[in-house]
């Protein structure tokens, strides 16, 4: 056949075979078993490929078909697939193979190799990086994530050590195992996982002679396989279920379910299983009293265990025979049998694996405690080191904070003395406010009074002048009178009727000089008004706040009668004399006049407040009636 021709045919068979089992809708790959035709294309296909990365994987289902029917030609493939992905750097695939050979090896009683199998690909599949350019990841998980393709091979790894805890009798600590693999399945939601933990705790509830809750765990394997279509391992647990029954005296119902393993076993194609099966019902059959069938079940099952290969199956069968051919009285074939089982079990030397197993077990829990001792060791070091640096960047932050804090303080001094000065400063603009409002309506009202006071200044001035103007006529009519009859040389005796007119002149001129008295009050306290009016003019009009020249003493006087007259015109006002000592010599001072007045009228008012207030207690005022300001 030429080369060309045989590249096709591997071509062809490799689009048969190997893409339907890895990338193809198949579900669950991972835990799929291939048919005796699936392996028989398989092996054809071994022989003709070149490629290492596809014989890595023809060689692991062609162990996964073998592990139920021949061991020993399984623990080969294995093997041959950690080997060539040592060659390949593919430590994922390297852990799975391990992780078989150890499953293997513990079904063949090599427990001591198993469990050193099982370790080290534990140790592999617990690094992240295992699963760093994987080939073929949608085998390991359907939807190509390498973290969960990982994840996938460390829980049957788990799950194979609570296995072999199973198969040397650690019960509980195959529980623990089975327990840590349903930690790792609540992330992978693996259904077929799922089934296998059911079937696990099981048989090691069984172990333990719980009988019930192994029950409830292998019905619901049962109805879990029906739900994945993963039948593979049905027939084992309906021997399980006639176990509980056989050790529960109901042996009706255990025959009944050791048929159905024995049925189940056939069609899955699990020579494992139907060995034990056909075991079980010889056992079955002793006890209902039927040699025959006892024999013939014992029969087919040497020869399933033969075919297999399995040794422990073997030394099972023999015994189950020698006990049959015991009861028969057939002491030779009896002794036979007995003699093989004897045999075997040396040539195994279970118990001496056991021990090892054991001592292997107890090392490695040793070592994992030393290992969490280092790391807790480790942890507590991160922790003072974190600790110390926790320490230095709270002090870091401290300095921070205390400086921030003396900084906030300084500006909240800073703002503080803003805000004061900021308050003050609107304090005086509303103060300012309020009086340039009272200015300009003491400006009104000083304009109003100051036009009819103008009135009654000018008009009292005018009328003095004309009562002057009368006065000076009537007295020269006097003078002119008598000048006249002193040149006629009148000299007698006045009548009365001149008398009468003589006393009228005096009484005219005595009226107008009351008249001028009057308007000369009238004048000076006119002018006196317009003094106020003038300096509350001057006190509503708005300042520039500077400091002017300003006659001192001109505006105290102006201020001390502008308080005294507002006093005189309030509600309740007191009578007081204002005596006013000011030094003549100071002339014009430098100040803000609107400021210093203001200063006057409050010192005079509180002044006149206080002594109305003594007033009305009826109190003397600094024992005088006068009081100076």
């Amino acid at each position: 056949m030429s080369t060309m021709r045989i590249i096709k045919i591997c071509i062809a068979l490799f689009y048969l075979v190997f893409i339907p089992l890895s990338v193809s809708g198949q579900k669950y790959p991972f835990w799929m078993k291939p048919s005796s035709e699936e392996a028989d294309s398989l092996k054809r296909v071994l022989h003709s490929t070149e490629d290492d990365s596809l014989k890595m994987l023809l060689n692991r289902q062609l162990g996964r078909y073998y592990e139920e029917v021949h061991r020993i030609t399984a623990l080969d493939y294995y093997e041959t697939q950690l080997s060539l992905a040592i060659t390949l750097k593919q430590q994922l695939w390297e852990a799975d193979a391990l992780s078989s050979i150890g499953y293997v090896s513990s079904l063949m009683q090599n427990f001591p190799g198993a469990l050193n199998s099982l370790l080290i690909a534990r140790d592999i599949a617990s690094k992240l990086l295992a699963s760093n350019n994987l080939w073929n990841v949608e085998l390991f998980n359907e939807g190509g994530d390498i973290n969960l393709a990982r994840l996938t091979v460390l829980s049957s790894i788990v799950n194979h050590l609570g296995l072999i805890n199973y198969f040397v009798g650690n019960y509980d600590k195959a529980l623990e195992y089975y327990e840590e693999t349903n930690e790792l399945n609540k992330t992978l939601n693996d259904e077929v996982l799922e089934a296998l933990l059911y079937m696990n705790r099981g048989e090691s509830l069984y172990g333990l002679e719980k009988y019930d809750l192994a029950k409830t765990e292998f019905e619901a394997t049962l109805k879990a396989f029906q739900n994945t279509g993963y039948v593979l391992y049905t027939g084992l647990v309906y021997w399980d279920i006639g176990k509980i029954y056989e050790a529960e005296e109901n042996y009706r119902e255990a025959k009944k379910y050791y048929e159905l393993s024995v049925k189940t076993s056939i069609e899955v194609e699990s020579p494992d299983f139907l060995g034990e099966g056909y075991l079980a019902l010889s056992n079955i059959y002793d006890v209902f009293g039927q040699p025959d069938s006892s024999y013939f079940s014992a029969q087919q099952a040497f020869t399933t265990f033969q075919a297999m290969s399995d040794t422990l199956g073997l030394i099972k069968a023999h015994t189950a025979l020698a006990s049959v051919f015991d009861k028969r009285s057939q002491i030779d074939n009896a002794y036979y049998h007995m003699k093989e089982a004897q045999t075997l079990t040396l040539a195994i030397n279970r118990d001496e694996k056991v021990k090892e197993f054991q001592v292997l077990g107890l090392n490695e829990q040793i070592r994992l405690n030393e290992l969490e001792t280092e790391r807790v060791l480790v942890q507590s070091r991160f922790q003072i080191y974190g600790l110390g640096a926790g320490i230095g960047v709270l002090l870091l932050i401290s300095t921070i904070l205390y400086r921030n804090s003396n900084r906030q303080k300084k500006d909240k001094a800073t703002i503080e003395l803003a805000y004061k000065n900021l308050k003050s400063a609107q304090n005086q603009l509303v103060q300012q406010e309020k009086l340039a409002s009272l200015g300009q309506l003491t400006a009104g009202i000083a304009h109003e009074i100051k036009n009819p006071l103008n009135f009654v200044n000018n008009f009292s001035e005018v009328s003095l002048e004309m009562v002057d103007e009368a006065m000076e006529e009537v007295k020269r009519g006097w003078r002119e009178g008598v000048k006249e009859r002193r040149r006629e040389g009148e000299k007698k005796k006045k009548s009365e009727g001149e008398k009468e007119t003589e006393v009228d002149r005096a009484l005219i001129l005595e009226i107008l000089d009351d008249i001028k008295t009057n308007l000369t009050k009238i004048h000076e306290h006119g002018s006196r008004a317009d003094g106020i009016v003038k300096s509350m003019l001057m006190h509503s009009r708005g300042g520039t706040g500077s400091l002017e020249p300003t006659d001192l003493n001109g505006l105290v006087r102006e201020y001390v009668n502008l308080s005294y007259h507002g006093m005189r015109a309030g509600k309740h006002p007191i009578d007081v004399d204002i005596e006013l000592k000011l030094d003549e010599s100071v002339g014009e001072v430098p100040l803000i006049a609107q400021d210093f007045s203001r200063v006057i009228l409050n010192l005079c008012n509180n002044a006149f407040d206080a002594m109305g207030d003594k007033k009305e207690r009826g109190e003397e005022v600094n024992g005088r009636k006068n009081t100076s300001i």
